[in-house]
């Protein structure tokens, strides 16, 4: 683990950027496909609606590098006293063969951890749709914790 955290120290941090309505035109075709991929019976037209409606919005964070994208929201967990988390809803890259854009991309949870604490958040999920191998989010991270969830369709 020290050599990873050495690894971290000796390269440059990736630049990451908020998203704006301009950069669905760069990241906009990759990005849809992506979408349609999870969701093929949904529109682009309702999927770039969708993510021009978020886009500056507080309660989400959607980022950029030149090589990849990455969506975070802030919700309350039900019960009784509902704590602050943030949750992943993706973290892709344009090549999901190329290793240093996963590199790159994994700088995004430093910034989701560090956007959840100014939000007032005690937890964070990931890792549900992440293109980063999970050693890289445990070396921006730390540990990370596994939880089992059971769901049942209604």
């Amino acid at each position: 683990m020290a050599e990873a955290a050495l690894k971290i120290e000796d390269r440059e941090p990736a630049t990451i950027r908020r998203f704006e309505i301009a950069d669905l035109s760069t990241h906009g075709p990759w990005l849809l496909k992506r979408f349609q991929t999870l969701f093929p019976d949904v529109t682009e037209k309702y999927i770039a609606g969708f993510l021009r409606g978020i886009i500056y919005s507080n309660e989400f964070s959607f980022l950029y590098q030149d090589n990849a994208v990455a969506l975070a929201q802030i919700i309350a967990s039900p019960g009784i006293k509902p704590i602050k988390i943030v949750q992943e809803h993706f973290v892709w890259i344009a090549d999901r063969n190329d290793k240093d854009q996963a590199e790159n991309a994994a700088d995004f949870y430093v910034h989701f951890k560090q956007w959840g604490k100014q939000q007032g958040a005690e937890r964070m999920f990931v890792m549900e749709n992440s293109d980063v191998p999970k050693p890289l989010v445990e070396q921006r991270l730390g540990r990370l914790f596994d939880v089992k969830i059971s769901h049942a369709r209604i």
